[in-house]
């Protein structure tokens, strides 16, 4: 039920892509503009990714089995609408460190 090696391979090769590619945007000239856009973007999609693990998640009583029956739409919820919860905070850390850099953070 953990991580295996090529998830956390994949992991490094996302966040390595991302230094490089804020190294480059931030040799531009526009990274403030940028980090403080991101953190914009981030920060909504933090917001609609805690949206959504309330909706498919929090909302529900589940029973023992991890089932909620929801009489008056018809609806079987499961409790794997947890899984909005990564997204949501991984998106408000990005939202937090695009902010510190935007607004905050060293001056050059």
């Amino acid at each position: 039920m953990g991580f295996n090696v090529g998830d956390w391979l994949v992991l490094v090769a996302v966040a390595a892509g991302v230094l490089t590619a804020w190294r480059l945007i931030a040799g531009t000239g526009r990274g403030r503009l940028l980090a403080r856009a991101g953190a914009g973007v981030s920060l909504a999609l933090s917001a609609f990714f805690f949206w959504l693990w309330y909706e498919q998640y929090l909302k529900w009583e589940f029973n023992e089995l991890g089932r909620y029956y929801d009489p008056v739409d018809g609806v079987v919820y499961t409790d794997s609408g947890f899984v909005w919860v990564l997204p949501a905070v991984l998106a408000l850390a990005a939202g937090v460190f695009f902010a510190w850099r935007g607004w905050g953070g060293r001056r050059a």
